[in-house]
């Protein structure tokens, strides 16, 4: 779906509290764009404002819309009541809560697929699902399963597939690589980078809302948040490589220490291992050490 969608001047208060302020946001097709941020920035909330998932009790004011239609605007509008020509799909943190734990991989997809403005019949929902389920990374044989037969990087993949089957304008995710591992981290990030680049031009936008800088790194444009406004933007390499904002630049040497600690820790535990194995060699083959005999001791 080739659509641009605008975020322009979005403001959130909660009792009274104004916790986002002026957010803007510009989401082309085929682009990704990271909104990054320390824990209680605002990304969260602006998450949820451009998903149609804010709660109750958030009031938000903005405009979020189309670029070819401006003048309507969605930012009221629930997820379920936006239109499917701007529809922004959701890839929550956890894929466990986006997958029923009883229904097969396939039939989720197809349920998905069939609900677009592509009017499918079943047995076209249920190619055009088996299509994702492969796109994303899975084996064929696969899509049978139900979620719980699958290992966690396999649901992740399929509530992947599940949230492109809608054919979104915006695919979202909200901090996907956090709680994971350093590999695992890669291995998300590069289903995404990988499904969407063999989307083509069909390609929806990505908004990547991360607190974790690498992560960002892999996207096109960086967007930084600090207490609810966007304090700088720009091409991801000169934000991250040359930032300009005080709150960036600490960011960024926050990042590459955990990053060298991280190598840091793993080069010790390789070690740690290394001498542990090379130990338990030399005793499988020559047995346990003898007892030196001091001399004089008969």
């Amino acid at each position: 779906m080739s659509v641009t969608i605008i975020l322009k001047d979005l403001v959130v208060d909660i009792a009274g509290r104004r916790l986002v302020d002026g957010v803007s946001l510009e989401l082309a097709p085929g682009t990704s764009t990271a909104l990054v941020g320390a824990s209680g920035a605002g990304k969260s909330l602006t998450c949820a404002a451009v998903a149609g998932t804010l709660a109750p009790d958030a009031r938000a004011n903005g405009i979020l819309a189309r670029e070819d239609a401006p003048d309507r605007n969605l930012l009221a509008l629930p997820a379920q009541r936006r239109p499917a020509d701007a529809r922004i799909a959701l890839v929550q943190q956890d894929p466990a809560t986006a997958l029923h734990p009883l229904v097969p991989v396939i039939d989720q997809v197809a349920l998905a697929a069939a609900g677009t403005s592509r009017g499918l019949g079943r047995r076209s929902a249920t190619a055009r699902a088996l299509e994702l389920i492969v796109a994303v990374g899975l084996d064929a044989d696969l899509a049978e399963r139900v979620p719980g037969r699958l290992s966690g990087g396999q649901r992740q993949r399929a509530a992947l597939a599940v949230a492109l089957a809608s054919d979104p304008a915006v695919l979202l995710t909200d901090e996907p690589t956090t709680a994971l591992d350093v590999l695992a981290r890669a291995e998300v990030l590069t289903v995404l980078t990988e499904v969407l680049a063999s989307l083509g031009d069909s390609a929806p936008a990505l908004l990547l809302v991360t607190h974790d800088l690498p992560a960002a790194a892999g996207c096109d444009r960086v967007v930084v948040m600090h207490e609810g406004r966007v304090i700088e933007h720009g091409d991801a390499l000169t934000v991250l490589t040359a930032p300009e904002h005080p709150v960036t630049r600490a960011m960024c040497a926050a990042a590459r220490e955990e990053t060298l600690a991280g190598a840091r820790a793993a080069i010790e535990a390789r070690r740690t291992f290394t001498a542990r194995a090379d130990a338990d060699c030399a005793v499988r083959a020559f047995g346990d050490a003898p007892t030196p005999v001091r001399e004089g001791v008969r």
